[in-house]
């Protein structure tokens, strides 16, 4: 019996430090995409609830703030108890934090639900003129800054790849007050 309900409580711990590592490399994956902000400690709490929540909607991917399967994936992060995930062959665009893009700029203060409408809408926008072929995704790329700083080449504006004041009114994405 005492056997028994040790075997139990390790098959918990292993189960619970998976699960950990799964949050911990989530939390990881998020900060650095600029979704969350808290302690990336592994533990799942409202502040990573949250910060999911953000990715998912960013993503339009359904709204749980859970790290179900397609969340996962979307992160590239393994389920816990599974296999790593497989990079597809093309290489994934390189993602920079918002805070990064909007740096300087008006929409440096707002949630990051704003600036990934933001975002998603200068992508749009960037695609219509042809300097933007990636993913309307939402996410700040490099591609992205790259698309802006070409864009500001052409409209005779400082090349900083950020949402400036400048950059924001030329795109026609300042709103109208």
């Amino acid at each position: 019996m005492l056997v028994w309900l040790f075997v139990c409580a390790a098959a918990l711990f292993v189960s619970h430090a998976v699960a950990d590592d799964a949050v911990f490399s989530v939390q990881s994956k998020l900060k650095r995409l600029g979704y969350y902000n808290g302690v990336v400690d592994g533990q799942m709490g409202s502040q990573t609830a949250a910060a999911i929540r953000r990715f998912q909607i960013a993503q339009r991917l359904k709204v749980t703030g859970e790290l179900n399967s397609q969340t996962l994936r979307r992160l590239g992060v393994a389920a816990p108890g599974s296999r790593p995930l497989r990079r597809p062959s093309s290489a994934p665009p390189t993602y920079v934090d918002l805070a990064t893009i909007f740096k300087g700029g008006p929409f440096i203060s707002v949630g990051p639900e704003t600036q990934i409408t933001v975002i998603r809408q200068a992508q749009k926008n960037l695609q219509l003129l042809g300097y933007y072929r990636g993913p309307i995704d939402g996410m700040p790329s490099r591609t992205l800054m790259a698309s802006l700083k070409a864009w500001q080449r052409s409209a005779g504006f400082r090349q900083t790849g950020r949402f400036d004041e400048n950059t924001l009114k030329g795109l026609a994405l300042m709103p109208e007050y």
